[in-house]
């Protein structure tokens, strides 16, 4: 008896550690950046690759969104400094910390991801005073559908804002960079 309900015991601690590893899978997703005309990064394309450890939860957004409302982007950007939830890496460079990620799965099995980064502003940025120093973030958004499959959007140089419960995104070059051909992996 006393075996069965230790084999028992164990079954039941497994199926939990797996559930629990379930909800904290690492994602990865492979892509194309491509620099379209236009845009304020000469016109190319590069591999992309996104890994995402763990999505924010739902109380740190919250949480971001109010820094955002009441303090304003200068306030988020630090609050966004010390947080990691993965890396973005383009072509192959370093990659470069995500701050914030969200993941909405539809009914029909689509999925859309959001991504926030504190993005680094250059030295030279800061000494020609460039106006780029006014969009202190990068926002990614990928649409996938239910095969995990799909394409999405960089915004290199964005500002943020506030109304209401929305999130405002404007982006400094004319039009943003396309991902395309992104995949999970």
């Amino acid at each position: 008896m006393k075996r069965s309900t230790g084999f028992k015991a164990s079954l039941i601690a497994l199926a939990a550690l797996c559930l629990s590893t379930a909800a904290f899978a690492e994602t990865r997703f492979t892509g194309n950046l491509v620099a379209p005309a236009g845009t304020t990064v000469r016109s190319g394309t590069s591999p992309v690759m996104i890994h995402i450890d763990h999505y924010s939860e739902q109380a740190d957004i919250e949480r971001l969104a109010g820094i955002l409302k009441q303090k304003g982007p200068n306030a988020l950007r630090d609050a966004l400094w010390d947080r990691e939830v993965g890396y973005i890496r383009i072509g192959g460079g370093l990659g470069y910390p995500i701050a914030a990620a969200r993941s909405r799965r539809a009914d029909d099995g689509s999925q859309v991801i959001r991504m926030m980064i504190d993005r680094p502003i250059s030295q030279a940025e800061v000494i020609n005073n460039s106006r780029t120093v006014d969009y202190p973030f990068s926002y990614i958004e990928i649409k996938l559908n239910a095969n995990g499959k799909g394409e999405g959007e960089f915004y290199q140089a964005a500002r943020v804002s506030m109304t209401g419960d929305t999130l405002n995104v404007e982006n400094y070059s004319p039009q943003p960079l396309k991902l395309l051909a992104v995949q999970a992996r």
